[in-house]
């Protein structure tokens, strides 16, 4: 990704960024009238029998607030539109996230994504509407400035670049570095987050077995890595703008001793001395402030090369498949269907395997055996390595994958709750739910007397991933949400693994009218969930080794 690519993200807010410019070069102009209007100020106020230098004043008054005022409403309208960019950036990194296939997000770090999508992505909205769209009027300050001081005096403003050379030796030497060093920092600030997450998701398992130090260790010395990269990106930054500054003004006392010659000799008058001292202390500004603009346009590079190659990332594919679906039937065929992860075994070796529309059908086997796999597979998850799967004869390839999974209703071991309400967690499953089916689809899922006991019933907010609950609860919440939008293939994956006995011979006594006019697949180990099943089949080192009829 390129700085072009970032203005291109920033079109929508042209309108914004255009005046923001507009407001910046109106700003300069009312700072390049100021030496001028200081300087005829200076000469009334040196020459006691000219005319009252009450005019000047007031006119200097007035430049002087035109200019704050313009500052004034520059900051505002950049501070609203770096927001409204960065609203912008977040939610098309967001959106790019959520449709990158799942083996994408297993390669990466969720701090790292956390870290990208969050804080770097504000460094990128505020070099945009603040640094970039500021730089024109930084560069017209600095050329507006030598053009006026060569009105006054030719050959001193010739001078002026000079300079150019040293002030463009400090930007590449100090550049080389800070470039580097923005994307360490950027990296160990990805592994800080990460480590902050994954800490914050195995606290239970860092409490029970005491390793509360060896956390907090951990997470110290990636935060001293990153204190030691900012401090010395902090220190290139902080020496570099005083050594450009310093530089610039060097050079506009060089120019101010050289034009005493000029004020001795009659040719410059005290005014326009002092207009020309005033225009080289304002040349300084702009000259130190884009020293800052190289640094964090090296610092922006490397944040950009980040996000371009998560950009880059194609989304999982089906999403513009040729074929709609609006209810299937329910048959499903597993067609020699193979499947390994890059540079592992493969988990499904040839699998061939039948399910009719209606039929109940229990998987089991082993831990590994590729059950799970087969699952994800079926909603498409990721794609086989071999072989196809086929909805009523379809292969899923070629069915619009929201179409695909909206005929399939998923519970996995694991319930994946949201920290909301328990009716909103339930009417996750079907957008514009109304109340009633919400309360249908708990008690189909046997869930509904268990909500009632809840402090607010249904209102009652469970916490990041049901945490506030019972396994067995937030199981059969799950339930609720997979049934609520009447999908024609359920798929129980170990769903009741976390259900007391009682409730679990509750729910498989009442399951018929949850199961009923469903193709079911159920992933599980259970004796009472596998007397729901009209077939069983195992499974065994990918591939399938027993198929019997339920007694």
């Amino acid at each position: 990704m390129t700085l072009a690519h970032l203005l291109d993200l920033a079109r929508p807010h042209r309108a914004a960024l255009l005046l923001m410019v507009l407001l910046g070069t109106a700003e300069t102009g009312a700072l390049l009238a100021l030496p001028a209007l200081g300087g005829r100020l200076a000469g009334h106020v040196l020459d006691a029998a000219g005319a009252s230098p009450l005019p000047a004043a007031l006119l200097l008054g007035l430049a002087l607030a035109g200019a704050a005022a313009l500052r004034a409403l520059s900051a505002v309208v950049s501070g609203r539109t770096a927001a409204a960019i960065l609203a912008g950036l977040r939610t098309r990194v967001h959106d790019h996230l959520q449709s990158l296939p799942l083996a994408v997000h297993q390669r990466h770090a969720q701090g790292d994504l956390l870290a990208l999508a969050t804080f770097e992505i504000a460094r990128l909205g505020d070099f945009l509407a603040v640094t970039l769209v500021g730089l024109p009027a930084q560069l017209l300050t600095a050329l507006g400035a030598v053009v006026l001081m060569a009105r006054i005096d030719p050959g001193l403003a010739l001078a002026v670049p000079l300079a150019v050379p040293v002030f463009f030796l400090a930007l590449r030497v100090a550049g080389r570095r800070l470039r580097a060093l923005a994307q360490r920092t950027q990296e160990a600030e990805a592994d800080l987050v990460a480590a902050a997450a994954e800490d914050l998701a195995l606290l239970p398992a860092i409490r029970s077995f005491v390793r509360e130090d060896a956390a907090s260790a951990r997470f110290a010395r990636r935060a001293e890595r990153v204190r030691e990269l900012e401090a010395r990106e902090n220190d290139i930054q902080a020496t570099l703008s005083p050594l450009t500054g310093l530089v610039a003004g060097l050079g506009a006392v060089a120019l101010l001793a050289l034009s005493g010659r000029g004020l001795r000799a009659g040719t410059t008058s005290p005014a326009e001395m002092v207009s020309l001292f005033l225009y080289a202390a304002l040349l300084t500004r702009p000259v130190a402030d884009l020293a800052l603009v190289y640094g964090r346009v090296q610092a922006a590079r490397g944040i950009l090369a980040r996000l371009g190659a998560l950009l880059d990332e194609a989304p999982e594919p089906g999403h513009d498949a040729p074929l709609r679906m609006a209810r299937a039937q329910g048959d499903i065929a597993f067609e020699d269907l193979r499947f390994a992860h890059p540079d592992r075994e493969e988990a499904l070796r040839g699998v061939a395997l039948s399910v009719r529309a209606g039929e109940t059908l229990a998987l089991t086997g082993p831990n590994g055996a590729g059950k799970s796999t087969m699952i994800a597979l079926l909603l498409r998850f990721m794609d086989p390595s071999g072989g196809a799967v086929r909805l009523d004869g379809t292969d899923i390839r070629d069915i619009r994958l929201a179409d695909l999974r909206r005929q399939i209703g998923w519970v996995p071991q694991c319930p994946l709750l949201l920290d909301a309400s328990v009716r909103d967690n339930i009417a996750f499953g079907l957008e514009g739910a109304t109340d009633a089916q919400v309360e249908r689809a708990a008690r189909l899922a046997q869930a509904h007397d268990m909500i009632l006991s809840l402090p607010q019933g249904y209102a009652t907010r469970i916490g990041e991933n049901g945490v506030r609950l019972s396994g067995g609860q937030g199981q059969r919440i799950a339930l609720a949400r997979a049934l609520i939008a009447d999908p024609p293939v359920l798929v129980l994956d170990e769903a009741t693994s976390m259900f007391d006995l009682d409730a679990e011979a509750a729910f498989v006594a009442a399951a018929a009218a949850a199961l009923r006019d469903r193709t079911v697949i159920l992933v599980t180990h259970r004796p009472a969930m596998l007397a729901l099943a009209d077939r069983i089949v195992t499974l065994e080192d990918g591939r399938i080794v027993a198929q019997r009829a339920a007694a």
